[in-house]
């Protein structure tokens, strides 16, 4: 009998969709929101009051694994318009594994949430045959007065990105294969890569287009700018141009990305941030860039027979695996 064998990386939305999601099914009136292809947030009523909830795995990254698996969780948060205020964190250990290195692990995980005042409230940490590298995982907690649905999405609404994709790509490549990154990058650039760390959080840029009226937010993840942009246009039930040219890429993520032949728009892109607007984008663009953040528009929204492309005529297909897995 054939089996069905999966990639490593994230199940594809149509895998996601066929296996897990279709068994799931929202009973209680306290979920607004549940899951969903590109719902990276559950959303709880509490009465009005607005609870957001996300959990995600590092299982790509071992250097800086700590900081990475805060970012992306509150990154979530974030994006749903929420501001997370507290943790769970699981980590998994290998069998041997050195605890000086779990000691500077958790210090990493303190530091990181400390800085975005959130508090880590508990988890589990444990020593197990079942993996043999050290997994994360942390579920994120929030509190919004408002949601931000892709529902809400229109045709002729603009999608912006901020900072550039790539970032956690690059940090993650270079860490894991430091002799690459030694040979491959100048001096000035690899004191470069330290301060690309203090950029993986999206939490400033998402509460500042909140208040300038943002419609819906995506932080891209596995699958890169495009893989995120296609999951907002679906979720939306819409079309979408893409200006690729508009489109920045990291400086040291396009080194790497060429050096391994990699799709730097489909290389996992934590710290940047899709940002869905109405009417005029300069306004938000502008408030961005006062705050050191840049920003800009690739893109717009269209009816939904347009289909999902570049204005280079390239369709966009679903996410599938990320490039960061096609290095050994």
């Amino acid at each position: 009998m054939r089996k069905n064998f999966v990639e490593i990386g994230k199940l594809t939305n149509e895998q996601l969709s066929k296996i897990v999601l279709n068994k799931l099914h929202i009973t209680r009136k306290e979920v607004l929101i549940g899951s969903g292809v590109g719902v990276d947030c559950a959303a709880l009523d509490f009465g009005g009051q607005y609870c957001v909830l996300s959990t995600d795995p590092i299982t790509a990254a071992e250097q800086g694994a700590g900081a990475l698996a805060v970012h992306i969780s509150a990154n979530d948060i974030a994006a749903s318009g929420g501001e997370p205020f507290a943790m769970l964190v699981t980590i998994l250990l290998p069998p041997q594994y050195d605890l000086e290195h779990l000691s500077n692990m958790m210090q990493e995980i303190y530091e990181e949430a400390h800085k975005l005042n959130i508090d880590i409230v508990g988890g589990h940490t444990e020593v197990t045959e079942a993996v043999n590298k050290v997994v994360i995982s942390v579920a994120a907690i929030g509190k919004t007065d408002r949601i931000l649905q892709y529902s809400d999405i229109r045709p002729g609404d603009h999608l912006i990105l901020t900072k550039s994709c790539g970032i956690e790509g690059a940090l993650i490549l270079c860490g894991d294969h430091p002799q690459m990154a030694e040979h491959l990058l100048s001096e000035q650039e690899r004191a470069q890569l330290k301060g690309m760390k203090e950029a993986l959080s999206v939490v400033k840029e998402a509460g500042i287009a909140k208040k300038m009226g943002a419609v819906a937010m995506h932080d891209i993840t596995e699958g890169g700018v495009y893989g995120a942009a296609h999951e907002v246009a679906e979720a939306a039930g819409l079309g979408l141009l893409l200006r690729k040219g508009n489109i920045p890429v990291n400086a040291i993520a396009g080194k790497v990305c060429a050096y391994y032949g990699l799709e730097p728009y489909r290389l996992i892109s934590s710290g940047s941030l899709l940002i869905v607007q109405h009417g005029d984008e300069a306004p938000l663009l502008e408030a961005l860039r006062e705050q050191g953040i840049e920003a800009a528009c690739i893109g717009e929204f269209m009816s939904p027979e347009y289909g999902i492309c570049t204005d280079c005529g390239e369709a966009i297909s679903p996410p599938t695996q990320d490039e960061l897995f096609k290095v050994k």
